[in-house]
């Protein structure tokens, strides 16, 4: 219940940024993505973005997997021409760190990668066939992450 609240927040927030002329961070109650709307892209910084779609991590399915602790993310189908593709994502991929850093909840997704530059290599740690693997994405830019002023 409180993270469906905090969704419906984080969705009045974008609305709000999205009619300032702004760009807010889309993150909808089912799956996180790390989209950007925008709104305005004069002069403004842009978001990094990857292209692919999460899901939370659930106890069966970690272990349909061979996993010993469910934790980490879902990759869902990445875009066409996305750096996820580009960097032979796969649906079904678990996320398990960034950059070395623990993903605990799907949730973070998103925020971790639209705070990060365009053009900066991520080191992603993924759960695929039953091993752990690592990959390397050069992330994309998306709409601006907020207004100059």
């Amino acid at each position: 219940m409180l993270a469906r609240a905090r969704d419906l927040v984080v969705a009045a927030v974008a609305a709000l940024a999205v009619l300032a002329g702004g760009a807010a961070l889309l993150i909808g109650a089912g799956a996180r993505s790390a989209s950007v709307v925008q709104a305005q892209q004069n002069g403004n910084e842009l978001c990094g973005w990857i292209g692919v779609k999460v899901s939370p991590m659930t106890v069966p399915f970690a272990e349909s997997l061979g996993m010993t602790e469910p934790y980490g993310a879902i990759f869902e189908r990445p875009e066409p021409n996305s750096p996820a593709a580009a960097a032979h994502i796969e649906a079904g991929d678990v996320l398990t760190a960034i950059n070395g850093s623990p993903l605990m909840r799907s949730s973070d997704f998103a925020g971790i990668i639209s705070a990060m530059a365009p053009g900066t290599s991520v080191y992603l740690d993924t759960w695929r066939d039953r091993q752990a693997t690592q990959v390397t994405v050069v992330l994309g830019g998306s709409a601006p992450c907020h207004t100059s002023g």
